[in-house]
């Protein structure tokens, strides 16, 4: 019999159960902390887009990926909706938006912090489940909690994916990670304190071996990470290569856990990439002759979503019958034990 062959879908559900925001509340539970001079221009562009905004009312935020998806719409016609340059600069916008990014890169290292100062009990059973089974990891999100939790000093290229693979889980971050530069910036971190994650075609990636944001009065480090909006953008050619090692891992799987992965509706990357898997598994990965492979055939899919509707969605995606478990992460870990 062949070993069975384990992959986790990760999304901001998990890391909703250690206390991080979810992509509907991340914007109002990040406010309080934001520089005063930052929320006076959020604002501003906050209420050109939902002119009933106001910080006093919870229900007036807007959910993070329409906001930033309107301000990259702003940028990308921002010349071509004004005859004339008022005092609010493209340059303006920008930096409102990449302040915003980073604010909450460095927010999300000081929630690290505080959930692994004790890790829950469910935690720690998952992960030491993902490690007896050497599972591929497939996560959406940008955090380093999975990232520390399994790897801890044995942190390197090979943990992401990338070169040769070790008797060890992989962790797939197609949406970049907040301990990834690219070398414009990652060259200033200490020598004893980065190394080369992936490079091609003159772009170097460099991999931050701390698990924690960089420590500069001289510099920003802003992450190598794809903000949520609903076009993204894949142009490094790092992310390719995490494309086609997720698809590979998803093609030959025996089975498929989906753990608070939405599967948005606007997220149309993930999905299609997801579809190529599953397609896979009934017809098989296609070689470089054009022919295929022998397919594995159907995985056992679990969908773990207190939410009804993203198992629809899900199990409209993979195309056969899943077993689902309505309710939390930390439920089922505990319920499957």
């Amino acid at each position: 019999m062949k070993p069975r062959k384990t992959v986790y879908i990760v999304g901001a559900g998990l890391s909703a159960g250690i206390g991080f925001p979810t992509i509907n509340n991340l914007l109002s539970r990040i406010w309080p902390i934001l520089p005063d001079n930052h929320k006076a221009d959020l604002t501003e562009v906050i209420r050109f887009h939902n002119p009933d905004f106001t910080p006093r009312a919870l229900a007036s935020f807007p959910n993070i990926e329409e906001l930033l998806s309107l301000m990259q719409a702003n940028e990308q016609l921002f010349y071509s909706s004004r005859t004339a340059i008022g005092n609010f600069t493209p340059e303006k916008l920008t930096d409102i938006r990449k302040t915003l990014l980073l604010n909450v890169a460095t927010w999300f290292h000081t929630l690290q912090r505080d959930a692994l100062k004790s890790p829950a009990p469910w935690l720690r059973t998952l992960v030491e489940r993902m490690k007896e089974q050497n599972a591929t990891i497939l996560t959406f999100n940008w955090d380093l909690v999975l990232d520390e939790l399994l790897f801890k000093d044995n942190l390197d290229k090979s943990c992401y994916g990338i070169g040769n693979s070790k008797n060890a889980p992989t962790l797939l971050k197609p949406h970049g990670s907040l301990n990834w530069y690219e070398a414009e910036i990652g060259n200033y971190l200490k020598a004893e304190k980065r190394t080369v994650l992936y490079k091609k075609e003159n772009k170097e990636i460099l991999m931050f071996k701390a698990f924690r944001a960089p420590r500069s009065s001289k510099r920003t480090y802003m992450p190598l990470i794809i903000p949520p909006v609903y076009t993204k953008e894949f142009g490094n050619p790092l992310f390719k290569r995490l494309w086609q090692k997720s698809v590979t891992a998803l093609s030959t799987a025996s089975e498929i856990n989906f753990l608070g992965f939405s599967m948005a509706t606007a997220d149309f990357h993930a999905r299609f990439i997801l579809r190529c898997g599953f397609h896979n598994q009934l017809e098989g990965i296609i070689r470089q002759d054009g022919t295929r492979s022998h397919p594995t055939g159907q995985a056992h899919v679990n969908i773990v979503d207190p939410n009804s509707d993203v198992h629809s969605r899900i199990i409209k995606t993979v195309g056969w019958s899943c077993h689902s478990h309505t309710g939390t992460v930390e439920s089922w870990v505990n319920s499957t034990t």
